[in-house]
């Protein structure tokens, strides 16, 4: 078993998780388009809770059961490594992608606060 291969299969079964995630902040977010500063720190705190359960996710993932994972339903029978090795292989690669992740849920929720001051400052400014 190629281990790019597998961190390539661990990306892609969470970051078709992450994507239902962000969508759901995303649908919650235009569904507040009239509050656009109510939008903004809404989708912000939705970001960051997310980054936040990818943190715990990656954390207790080298314990999780490495056959219970989406990781090794998605590998052929041939292409699963060695029994003996594939609870730290897949434990890890899961927690590297999930950290992976994490990041980027925090940055988007870094910029939204971001936006959302600045927009809160030019309200101010403007009316004030």
């Amino acid at each position: 078993m190629e281990w790019s291969k597998l961190h390539d299969i661990a990306v892609l079964s969470v970051s078709r998780a992450c994507g239902f995630a962000g969508l759901a902040i995303f649908c919650f977010m235009i569904g507040m388009a009239g509050y656009p500063l109510i939008a903004l720190k809404t989708g912000a705190v939705g970001l960051m809770l997310t980054a936040a359960i990818l943190v715990v996710k990656a954390q207790l993932s080298p314990r999780k059961p490495y056959n219970h994972t989406e990781l090794w339903v998605l590998l052929e029978p041939a292409e699963r490594p060695d029994r003996r090795f594939a609870q730290q292989l897949i434990g890890l690669t899961l927690r590297d992608v999930y950290l992976r992740f994490a990041g980027y849920f925090a940055l988007a929720g870094l910029v939204c606060f971001a936006v959302a001051m600045a927009v809160q400052l030019l309200t101010f400014l403007l009316d004030g």
